[in-house]
C-alpha cells in the first residue's frame, strides 16, 4: 500500500443523488500535469415496471469543461470533448452503441403471445412452453417473473437450445441474484474486445433491455486555455447509475493522480 501511495494521488469525490440536469465533477488543477483523461462507466437499468422501463432510451451526456479557478470561475466547454453512452434506442441498444455487459428485465408474465428478444443476430422467443431451440418458457402464470427469467438463463446457456454458436461461443447468462428477475449477460472472455447489442423486439411491455456502458475522454494541457478541469454528466434517468475516473499525468514525474467519482442512484428519485 506504501508503494501505491507514492505513485498515485487518489481523490474520491461522491455524488449522494442523481439528477435529469448536468452535475459536475469536481474541477481538478492542471497547472502542473500535463494530460487528464476522464474514464466513465455508466449502467441503465430501469425495471419493466418502472415507468418508461422497457421504452425510454436512457443514456449519459458527457462534456469536459475548463475554468480559470477551482470554484468554476469562467467556465467553458472543451467542444470537442464530449461524449454519449447508454442505451440508444426505445426497446434496446443498437450495434452503433454496443456494451460489454446486457441486462434483461422481466415482470410478471401473463399469458399472451410469443415474446421475442434479439441479442447480436439471434432472436430468442418466449411461449407459454417451449422446449425446442432458442425458446425460452414462461409458464403464463401470475408472480412468475423470476421463473421466465431462470427459464431464460437455462436456454441460453444450453448449446441444444440455443443455437446461435457466435453467441455461446462467446456469452454467457446469469441471473443478477435470488428472486429478482434480471438476467446478466457476460463475455466468457472478459479481456476480449467482443460487444453485445440487443433488443426487444416483441415490442413487450414486461421486458427490459439494459447493459453497461463506457467512455473515454483524453485532454492535453497544451490545448486548454484554462487551468482547472472538470467533467459533466447528465442522465435520462435518475435512477441510471454511473462512475466517474479521473487520471492526471505530471509533467516530468513517474506520479499519476487518479481520482474516483462514484455514483449510486438505485432507488433515488457503452461502448
Amino acid at each position: 500500500m506504501g508503494e501505491f501511495k507514492e505513485k498515485y494521488n487518489v481523490v474520491v469525490d461522491t455524488f449522494s443523488t442523481g439528477s435529469t440536469t448536468v452535475k459536475y465533477t469536481k474541477y481538478y488543477d492542471m497547472q502542473n500535469y500535463s494530460n487528464c483523461e476522464f474514464l466513465v462507466s455508466g449502467r441503465t437499468q430501469l425495471g419493466p415496471a418502472t415507468a418508461s422501463g422497457s421504452t425510454s432510451k436512457q443514456q449519459f451526456t458527457l462534456a469536459a469543461y475548463q475554468a480559470t479557478s477551482a470554484t468554476g470561475g469562467g467556465a467553458s466547454a472543451i467542444s470537442s470533448a464530449t461524449a454519449i453512452i447508454g442505451k440508444d434506442a426505445a426497446t434496446g441498444f443498437t450495434t452503433a452503441a454496443k456494451c460489454r455487459v446486457g441486462l434483461i428485465g422481466f415482470t410478471t408474465m401473463a399469458l399472451k403471445a410469443n415474446l421475442a428478444i434479439t441479442i447480436g443476430t439471434a432472436a430468442y422467443t418466449g411461449a407459454s412452453a417451449a422446449t425446442t431451440a432458442n425458446l425460452w418458457a414462461h409458464p403464463g402464470a401470475t408472480a412468475n417473473a423470476t421463473v421466465a427469467c431462470q427459464a431464460f438463463v437455462d436456454m441460453f446457456n444450453y448449446a441444444t437450445n440455443n443455437t446461435a454458436t457466435a453467441i455461446t461461443a462467446n456469452w454467457q447468462a446469469a441471473t443478477m441474484e435470488a428472486a429478482v428477475p434480471w438476467v446478466k449477460i457476460t463475455p466468457r472472455d472478459p479481456e476480449g474486445t467482443h460487444l453485445l447489442s440487443m433488443s426487444n423486439t416483441g415490442g413487450c411491455s414486461n421486458i427490459s433491455i439494459g447493459g453497461v456502458f463506457n467512455a473515454h475522454i483524453s485532454i492535453d494541457r497544451q490545448f486548454m486555455t484554462k487551468r482547472y478541469i472538470a467533467l459533466s454528466v447528465k442522465s435520462t434517468c435518475d435512477q441510471n447509475d454511473y462512475s466517474v475516473m479521473i487520471l492526471r499525468r505530471a509533467i516530468n514525474s513517474p506520479t499519476t493522480s487518479v481520482a474516483i467519482t462514484h455514483k449510486s442512484l438505485s432507488g433515488s428519485t457503452s461502448k
